[in-house]
């Protein structure tokens, strides 16, 4: 049989894990958001970068594909594509915890 302290000492537990449960969800949303703004920010590089070699093209036909050829011929990606690789890895799930 439960005493009346329990089910308030329950109710306090319940309330206790939700706080911490919104906490955790809020930093993920932060974390969530950073990385969509990151990610906006390459999409207009790309695009810029996109739009660079549409505009370099010659009226020969020149292949723009072969013009940059001799700047990638490096070996190593663009820092904006290491570090979109690094941000998809570090993408941790949301984990489902029962109190």
């Amino acid at each position: 049989m439960e005493t009346e302290e329990e089910p308030a000492l329950n109710l306090r537990q319940t309330l206790e894990w939700l706080r911490k449960e919104l906490g955790e969800m809020q930093a993920q949303d932060q974390r969530l958001l950073l990385t969509l703004r990151h990610l906006h920010s390459v999409l207009e590089e790309l695009r810029a970068e996109r739009a660079h070699w549409e505009d370099a093209r010659s009226p020969e036909g020149a292949s723009p594909i072969r013009a940059r050829a001799g700047s990638e011929g490096t070996g190593h990606q663009p820092t904006c594509s290491r570090e979109l690789a690094q941000l998809l890895q570090e993408g941790d799930s949301r984990r489902s915890s029962l109190p």
